[in-house]
């Protein structure tokens, strides 16, 4: 069974998600819509059997606000916040359906000296991670039924384990910087890292060109090669694309964040300069101080 869920995986590494996601999902909806959905809440323990209103009974985030109330004593501490904005636990839930297993942990910002700027992050927020659930419900979808018409069956199943997360880099009176990351079981090709980077006086998000200037994409290739050369040498079993990184343009879509030291610092995600078992490759450039 073993060598099949390795097929599988390979199958599942392989599917394409329709770049059309919201008429996929809405097709899903329409087809079996009265498909039944399990989900436990964490906090009691309690099962409840609800209509589904997604092709893998997904959740939208908006129908679970009265489960969160109690984790909002789940505050994250953040080096020099202050009162001047808290990152904490808005949602936290599991739930388990015909194809998946999911535990949520959902943040938000509290921002009190001003409001506006409070709920447009956590809006994005939010739409990022109804997003989030809604491309990996299709996913788990289409693995199950590949897994089904390759011979598994009902009984033999493994359901596709995810988790959504967060964690807390920086922040400031005039700054936040916060990462939501997915990961799962199965695949680790479908791991994917989200970082936010906002200015706490205008509400925008902060770009490596604010923080390096004009110049920020020779600073952060010298600085992220020099670093990778070093690493090769100090261990002959870590490997760089150096060519490849070379090629490479930087510009104001490299997703960075900023640590609890004000250190920025550049994210380079699995397989994109280095062999996947590197992982995430992550270079310091600079520094907000």
């Amino acid at each position: 069974m073993n060598k099949d869920l390795e097929k599988l995986k390979v199958l599942y590494d392989n599917i394409d998600v329709s770049p059309n996601l919201d008429d996929v999902i809405q097709n899903a909806f329409s087809k079996k819509r009265n498909r039944k959905v399990i989900y436990m809440k964490k906090t009691n323990k309690i099962i409840k059997t609800i209509g589904t209103v997604a092709a893998c009974g997904l959740f939208t985030i908006g129908a679970l606000t009265n489960i969160s109330s109690s984790f909002a004593n789940a505050i994250y501490s953040v080096p020099g916040i202050g009162d001047f904005a808290k990152l904490v636990t808005f949602r936290n839930y599991s739930f388990e359906n015909e194809t998946s297993i999911a535990k949520i942990n959902i943040p938000e910002v509290e921002f009190d000296t001003n409001k506006d700027i409070q709920d447009k992050i956590n809006k994005i927020i939010q739409d990022k991670i109804d997003y989030i659930l809604e491309e990996q419900a299709i996913l788990d979808e289409e693995y199950k039924e590949a897994y089904l018409e390759t011979g598994g069956t009902e009984e033999t199943y493994r359901k596709i384990e995810t988790t959504v997360d967060y964690k807390i880099g920086y922040s400031d009176d005039k700054v936040i910087s916060f990462e939501v990351y997915k990961y799962q079981t199965l695949a680790a090709a479908y791991n994917e890292n989200f970082y936010y980077n906002y200015n706490l006086e205008t509400g925008d998000e902060i770009k490596l060109s604010t923080l390096l200037g004009e110049d920020f994409s020779s600073i952060i290739k010298e600085k992220v090669l020099t670093e990778m050369q070093n690493r090769m040498e100090a261990d002959s079993n870590k490997i760089y694309d150096i060519d490849y990184f070379n090629e490479m343009t930087i510009d104001d879509s490299r997703t960075f964040y900023i640590d609890k030291d004000g250190n920025i610092v550049v994210t380079f995600a699995k397989y994109e300069v280095a062999c996947g078992a590197m992982g995430l490759q992550e270079f310091i450039v600079g520094n907000i101080k």
